[in-house]
């Protein structure tokens, strides 16, 4: 289960749905497996997930310093290809606690585990993505799950409204430029898209 976000990222995600509509991007991770040396801390993950819309079944492999890290850089590079601003992103903090308040009589082992991560921007910002299961390892993956969806919603609503833009500034419509360059400057506070801008320049 993701917890609530702050009220900026929840924002940011409520226009995110609005402009994607059936084309926001949702991932899940269905099992996962780990190979990881303990002497000199590297590790490789490979992860069997679900991407809709489409119910497309994917696999992500990646390697790092832990779990988290080879996740976070396996969907890095399974995605920074279409959203190249994943590129201007990193995994900047890690927190797991048990919630012992949830466990059954004396039994502590099975707390509910809350785990939350932290993504630094381009501009140094960090962005927090909470979330809670049964599971230390489920809940910790989710939460970079999610902190990863995140970002690549907010370069295709980015997208979406940068095109948006430029025919509303062609068409000779104020009240609709005054309203698709506040979107846009709310998907900025995100992240960089310059590499994205780049690409859409080249194809016009």
């Amino acid at each position: 289960m993701r917890a609530a976000l702050g009220p900026l990222q929840t924002q940011a995600l409520q226009t995110m749905r609005e402009v994607l509509s059936d084309e926001f991007r949702t991932l899940e991770v269905r099992r996962y497996a780990i190979d990881e040396d303990f002497r000199d801390g590297h590790c490789t993950i490979r992860c069997e997930a679900v991407e809709s819309p489409g119910e497309r079944e994917i696999e992500v492999n990646g390697k790092g310093v832990g779990m988290l890290d080879a996740f976070f850089s396996g969907l890095r590079e399974r995605y920074q290809g279409e959203f190249p601003s994943l590129a201007s992103i990193r995994f900047s903090s890690f927190s797991v606690r048990g919630l012992m308040g949830d466990a059954h009589a004396e039994q502590a082992t099975d707390a509910q585990a809350e785990a939350t991560v932290g993504v630094t921007n381009s501009s140094n910002r960090e962005f927090h993505f909470t979330t809670l299961s049964p599971s230390v390892s489920h809940s910790s993956i989710e939460a970079v799950l999610a902190a990863v969806e995140y970002f690549v919603n907010s370069e295709q609503a980015y997208v979406r409204i940068y095109k948006a833009l430029q025919h509303h500034r062609t068409s000779g419509r104020p009240e609709m430029v005054a309203r698709y360059t506040k979107l846009l400057a709310e998907m900025v506070r995100n992240t960089s898209y310059s590499s994205a801008v780049e690409r859409l320049q080249a194809q016009e």
